[in-house]
């Protein structure tokens, strides 16, 4: 605004309109993040380290709208390891679970979420 040449004053009063119909809020922007990179399927370490690290949000807000979201990383998890990888077990070799523990690990599963999911039989991937 001000390389648009507004005064301090109607920068200042922009700015007060923004936070009072809460369209300037970490807050709102860390759920909706979170929901976007829910939906592309991002796990809980990941997305945590882009709000704060890329996108400046305050640990505080993180942990508040993460304990409100619900979302259960072990199932989702689970529904990203069948979705990348449904032979899995058809390919069982020690490269395979190196592949997957990376691919997991890369996009914020920590191992407990998904672990055991790699052990499991072919009946439950079916």
């Amino acid at each position: 605004m001000q390389e648009k040449n507004f005064s301090e004053e109607e920068i200042d009063e922009a700015l007060s309109r923004c936070q009072a119909k809460n369209w300037q809020s970490d807050r709102r922007f860390s759920e909706n993040y979170l929901n976007s990179r829910v939906q592309k399927g991002y796990g809980l370490g990941r997305i945590r380290q882009e709000l704060r690290q890329l996108k400046g949000v305050s640990s505080d807000i993180i942990d508040e709208v993460l304990m409100e979201s619900e979302i259960d990383w072990y199932e989702m998890a689970e529904n990203l390891l069948r979705k990348k990888f449904p032979n899995y077990n058809e390919q069982q070799t020690p490269k395979m679970k190196q592949k997957i523990w990376q691919y997991m690990l890369s996009h914020g599963f920590r191992s407990d979420e998904f672990a055991d999911l790699i052990g499991q039989n072919q009946s439950e991937w079916d």
